[in-house]
Parts: structure tokens; C-alpha cells; sequence
């Protein structure tokens, strides 16, 4: 009898929840997914951006790929898609350069450029080898991975991982400086450094749990600053205290929701809670200057008047610019601003048509208050991402669990990833190489396998070994890139190595 009435319980109150759903937010709900869909490209990755009207042109962004990994979780789990766990795979093997042809442009230690060539992979933009994007990457490939619970998701997932050192973006972990940009050896660009507090909490994340080193620098860099917003810079607006990297100037909100929907710590920290509501309470509170209805707020990121792209905070909106996905993207902590977008989608503006063919496929971005004719002619995948994720928080949708429970990569996800490392020391130098490289092991080890493929999974050289200490592995064949996996006692390190 109790297990009935429980199972009745539960049946009614997701009717309740169903039945609070608004026409309005179903379908912009629905349309924010679609961004994606029209973003995506055949090989799996993702376009920075699609234009309202006319032939798309924007490279692949790695970032928003990341994104779209995400949203590929969220159309399976509200059955827009019925093959997105098939999707997903697809663009884990061109992240990783297991897809004919696609050759994604890294660093020798797995940083990826931030934008790529659509048809090669190769750089586009003159983009820069980026560690924020990189991570974003890493965090949506790292999402499928929980959300699916697939042998082969896991295994791309596993090998990006593995691919990648996160441990390399940390220039100092006593100040707490992180490289935006590295060169193509792996070293960091000294001139393009960012300080706590920001997104790059990600980048810091990542690094502190690749880490198995208490005293590691992304250990130390972590506990100094980030393991409690206490030990972060603040600045206030009308007495609301909000996270920043200096105390006299604000961040745009997408940074604050970034860390909220990409960083576990962050989504379940009362502290850092705390201040995120202080950062949607401080964006509202600033636009309440202006003459603009209380329901326009949202200061983000995105297609801008006077630049081609900027990221708007308190005190700095030169175009005045309301960001909606900002909005939404605050729904964890303030379910109630649907009502917000509600209103703004019946007011006309910031509302856009799709180019789907379908007039009533409408989004919500970008609009100005100082120039009501501007309209954008792109929506960016990044920064449109807070909308559909925030949305999805909503009670009569997802809830809030769903970002807490998938986004927890640690130490569910390193159970996996940890058992393809292992503790014994080995080495290989020189990277970048010519004909060989040097592979050093910290003392002599029996039962060694050694495999090296070529970037596009070809097999290139493999041996077994008994007793062995030290290596010189001749790789004349080919040229670009390598992946040398080393097996012992049942467990795997990879590396990569570019050939000059």
C-alpha cells in the first residue's frame, strides 16, 4: 500500500510540474537546442556561430563543440533526439582525430586552436592554441561521458583526457596567473596570462583533479584560491558583493554561469552560491538606471554594435545591449525571470526567426536599448549555451539536478580515467622530435607493452617488452602527429608527440 501511494505521489507531482509549462518557454526551450542542430557540422563538430540570413561561414569554435556536447545530453534526456548518444560519438572522434581526413590543430601536449577549419581541422582565424577553450571541450566530452555511460564515449573520452595537459596552463599557482594561449611546443605565451577570479576556474579545476600530487601546482594553485571564494578578489555595486579578478571593475555574467554549469565545486558550494545569486541581483540592479522595462536585464556576451563582439558587464555596455540568454541562464537561482523572457518574447524584442524554414521557430538574443534598429546577424553558440542550459534547470524540464549530478566528473569519471594512468614514472623526449624519440622509465619494469599509432589511429610501431628502462624508438615514418600508449600491469599512459 505504501509503495502505491508513493508511486502515486510521484506520478502526480510530475503532472503538476508538466503542467506548469508555458507555451512561450516550451518553445524557446525548443529553439535553443535548434541553435545547435544548425551549428552543427557533418563531421560532428560544432560552428562558432549561425547567421540569421545567408551562407554560414564561421570556422569551428572547440568551445562551443563542448557546448554542444552538452546539448546533445539535454535532447536525449527531453527526447528531442533519438540518436544523440550516436551524434555524440561522432564528434568525439573528430575531437580526437579519429574521423577521415579531420585533423584538429593541438599543441604536442593536446591544446586545441580556438577555431578550426570546417573541412580540415587545421587553424582558422589565425586563431591562438586557447586553454579556456580546450577546457570547455574537455568539460562537454567529460558530461557525455557521465550522461551516457557508454564503453565507446568513454574511450574517446578517456584518450582526450589523457591527450591533454592540464597541468601545463598553470603559469604560477602562488599567484594564481593561468596562460590563455600556449605555443605550439606546449609553454604557455607569458604575455597572456589571466588572474583568479574568472572562467579560467575551469581551466584550474580540470588541472587540480589531473593532478594525483597534494603538493602539485594545480594543487596548490587550487586550495590557494579557489577551493573558497573567500581567498578571491570581490568588488560591490549598491552594496551587493560579487566575484571578480580586481576590486575595481565587474565580468560579464556568462562567467559566473560558465563556472555554475562546468565546474561541480561551484554548482554545489553554498559560498560560491552565494555569490552567484549576488551576480544575477547586481546585473538586475544596474540596469534599473535606465529607462527600460524591470523585466530587460542581462549583461553577456555576444554580436555587439560598435565592436563585432563584446562582453558587457556593469559599468561597461558601450551599445547598451540586453542579454536574454543571460536571463535564463540565471534559472537555478531565480526560476521566477521566466516570466522575464515571457515578457520580452511578447514585447517584440531581441525575438529572431531561425533559418529553418519555419517562421515560428523564434529565438531570444541580443538587442539594444540606445538603438532599437540594430540587429545582429549571427547567434553565437558560447554564449547562446546559458540559455538552453538554464532553461533546462527549470522544475517542469530537467531541474537543477541534472547539471549537479552530470557535471560531478570527479571522482565518478576519474574512477574510469584513473584506470588508464599509472604512477610509475616513464618520460619521453625530445617533443617536438626528428627521427627518434627517448622513451625513460624511473626504474626497470617488467611486462611493457608499447604501442604508437599515427593521428589517424594507423598502426605504427608495437612491442612487448620484459625488463626495460630506457628506450630509443626510431619514428621515421610520417610526419605530424603521434600517440604513444604505454600498457603495464593492466593499466595505460598515452602520450603525444609531434614530429618537425
Amino acid at each position: 500500500m505504501k509503495k502505491q501511494l508513493l508511486i502515486l505521489v510521484v506520478v502526480l507531482c510530475s503532472y503538476l510540474a508538466h503542467s506548469q509549462t508555458n507555451s512561450i518557454i516550451d518553445s524557446l526551450y525548443r529553439n535553443s537546442y535548434k541553435v545547435f542542430e544548425l551549428q552543427r557540422l557533418s563531421n560532428g563538430m560544432y560552428r562558432d556561430s549561425k547567421l540569421f540570413t545567408g551562407s554560414d561561414y564561421h570556422p569551428i569554435s572547440v568551445s562551443n563543440t563542448g557546448m554542444g556536447l552538452i546539448s546533445l545530453c539535454i535532447a536525449d534526456a527531453m527526447n528531442w533526439s533519438i540518436n544523440a548518444k550516436d551524434l555524440a560519438l561522432s564528434t568525439l572522434k573528430s575531437a580526437t582525430g579519429h574521423t577521415r581526413n579531420f585533423t584538429p590543430d593541438r599543441t604536442y601536449n593536446g591544446y586545441f586552436r580556438h577555431f578550426l577549419d570546417t573541412n580540415t581541422g587545421q587553424q582558422a582565424w589565425n586563431s591562438e592554441y586557447s586553454t579556456i577553450d580546450t577546457d570547455i571541450l574537455m568539460c562537454g566530452a567529460l558530461f557525455c561521458m557521465n550522461y551516457f555511460q557508454d564503453d565507446s564515449i568513454s574511450h574517446y573520452v578517456t584518450e582526450l583526457w589523457n591527450s591533454i595537459d592540464f597541468e601545463a596552463a598553470i603559469m604560477s599557482s602562488s599567484t594564481g596567473q593561468i596562460f590563455l594561449t600556449m605555443n605550439a611546443n606546449g609553454t604557455g605565451v607569458v604575455n597572456s596570462l589571466t588572474s583568479p577570479y574568472n572562467e579560467y576556474m575551469i581551466v584550474a579545476w580540470l588541472a587540480k583533479n589531473s593532478s594525483n600530487y597534494p603538493n602539485s601546482p594545480a594543487n596548490v594553485l587550487w586550495n590557494n584560491f579557489y577551493s573558497s571564494p573567500d581567498s578571491l578578489p570581490t568588488v560591490s555595486y549598491n552594496g551587493i558583493n560579487v566575484l571578480s579578478d580586481n576590486a575595481s571593475s565587474f565580468l560579464s555574467s556568462f562567467t559566473h554561469q560558465f563556472n555554475y554549469y562546468l565546474c561541480n565545486h561551484f554548482t554545489t558550494s553554498p559560498n560560491y552560491l552565494d555569490f552567484f545569486n549576488n551576480s544575477q541581483m547586481a546585473d538586475s540592479a544596474w540596469w534599473n538606471n535606465f529607462n527600460n522595462y524591470q523585466f530587460e536585464w542581462g549583461l553577456g556576451a555576444g554580436s555587439a554594435i560598435t565592436n563585432s563582439y563584446h562582453a558587457d558587464a556593469i559599468n561597461n555596455n558601450p551599445d547598451m545591449i540586453f542579454s536574454p540568454h543571460i536571463i535564463a541562464g540565471y534559472m537555478p537561482i531565480n526560476p521566477n525571470s521566466k516570466n522575464d523572457l515571457i515578457n520580452i518574447w511578447n514585447s517584440g524584442n531581441g525575438k529572431y526567426p531561425l533559418p529553418t524554414g519555419n517562421n515560428n521557430n523564434h529565438i531570444l538574443w541580443r538587442y539594444s536599448l540606445s538603438d532599437t534598429t540594430w540587429i545582429p546577424n549571427e547567434i553565437i553558440g558560447i554564449d547562446h549555451s546559458t540559455m538552453l542550459f538554464g532553461l533546462s534547470t527549470l522544475p517542469e524540464y530537467l531541474g537543477n539536478s541534472f547539471f549537479s549530478t552530470y557535471n560531478d566528473f570527479f571522482p565518478l569519471t576519474s574512477q574510469i580515467i584513473s584506470n588508464s594512468n599509472f604512477e610509475i614514472g616513464v618520460n619521453i623526449y625530445p617533443n617536438p622530435f626528428i627521427d627518434y624519440v627517448i622513451i625513460e622509465f624511473d626504474n626497470e619494469y617488467n611486462d611493457v607493452y608499447i604501442r604508437v599509432d599515427d593521428i589517424t589511429g594507423r598502426l605504427i610501431y608495437s612491442k612487448q617488452f620484459r625488463n626495460i628502462e630506457t628506450l630509443k624508438l626510431a619514428l621515421e615514418e610520417g610526419n605530424g602527429i603521434f600517440i604513444v600508449n604505454i600498457f603495464c600491469d593492466g593499466k595505460t599512459k598515452t602520450f603525444r608527440l609531434c614530429k618537425q
